[in-house]
């Protein structure tokens, strides 16, 4: 194992989002496996359609990165009725598993820096 300065720690810290935070305190704590998928796998059961806040969930990443993820074209929103959008599960799960197989990058890349 490669041994990490404290730099390189505080540095990591100011730039990991706020779900990259928690993972890391929940492992430090000893709360996490750090060789797990940080979190439940994703199923193939539920609603076919499903909320923003579900579905970023789903996917690791905040709400914003969601809408940007929408504006990228890399997910298509469904208006069930005037400005009331839900996400194909089967989309979100696709992206799961491509960014599992390692052909899409992490949810970091995906947002702005503040």
């Amino acid at each position: 194992m490669q041994n990490v300065s404290n730099d390189e720690i505080i540095q990591a810290v100011f730039t990991a989002d706020d779900e990259a935070k928690h993972r890391a305190l929940a492992i430090l704590k000893g709360e996490a496996d750090p060789s797990s998928d940080f979190g439940p796998q994703p199923s193939d059961e539920g609603p076919l359609l499903m909320g923003m806040g579900d579905s970023a969930k789903l996917l690791g990443v905040s709400r914003a990165t969601l809408w940007r993820m929408i504006r990228d074209g890399r997910l298509t929103k469904v208006e069930i009725y005037h400005n009331a959008f839900r996400l194909r599960r089967s989309d979100i799960l696709a992206l799961v598993n491509e960014r599992t197989a390692g052909i899409l990058p992490a949810p970091a890349s995906l947002s702005t820096t503040h």
